[in-house]
């Protein structure tokens, strides 16, 4: 969290103190709860400020708007994806490139069925075609995950190039969306979570790997 934090940061042209980074977290965390409950129209910088029970204009020192508060709290999320697959890999060492890319697999999935990333997601997906600042952050996001996901699979089929590469990672972004869009409902018709979780692993499998 704290690289994104520190990313955002250096938009607003000054310095800033190790506690006001914390502060920033601080701003950044109350803004991703009030995304993920009540959603881009719900949020506000007043709302998060009085969230964390600053001022209006200490929030705006932080992140100038509320879009670029949203970006920080988006790509906030990626990296600390990234963070936790880096940990996880420390902790597979002598493990096949499978059962690592397996085990992150695990991870994103892991991620996607908590209410608030979700949450979050889904409303940024939802607004991205009719609000152009929402559709660049997202493609900001997926440029991240991409890029990720191509270095958890890259080599795991050694005749292909980079740009196969770059589209099985893409089709496996989307298999991911349309799996954390099917277990935000209620009820998935005939299936169970479980059933379609699992179906998406081998999906996501055959996809990294070429296989049939």
């Amino acid at each position: 969290m704290l690289n994104t934090v520190i990313e955002s940061l250096k938009k607003k042209g000054s310095g800033t103190t190790e506690k006001g980074v914390e502060r920033a977290q601080e701003i950044m965390k109350a803004a991703r709860e009030i995304f993920a409950t009540e959603g881009y129209a719900g949020l506000s910088m007043r709302s998060v400020a009085a969230r964390v029970n600053v001022s209006l204009s200490t929030v705006q020192h932080y992140y100038q708007d509320k879009d670029t508060l949203v970006e920080a709290v988006l790509l906030f999320m990626i990296d600390d994806y990234r963070i936790a697959i880096e940990q996880l890999n420390q902790t597979m060492t002598g493990k096949t490139q499978i059962e690592r890319l397996m085990a992150a697999m695990d991870l994103f999935i892991a991620e996607i069925l908590r209410t608030e990333v979700a949450s979050v997601f889904m409303e940024i997906w939802s607004i991205a075609n009719r609000n152009t600042v929402a559709a660049k952050i997202l493609d900001q996001v997926r440029i991240r995950e991409q890029k990720e996901f191509v270095r958890l699979i890259k080599g795991l089929v050694p005749d292909l190039n980079e740009g196969n590469d770059e589209i099985r990672a893409a089709l496996m972004i989307a298999q991911i969306e349309g799996l954390t869009i099917q277990l935000s409902r209620k009820s998935s018709g005939q299936w169970h979570h479980e059933q379609l979780v699992a179906a998406a692993r081998m999906a996501l499998l055959r996809l990294a790997t070429g296989s049939n």
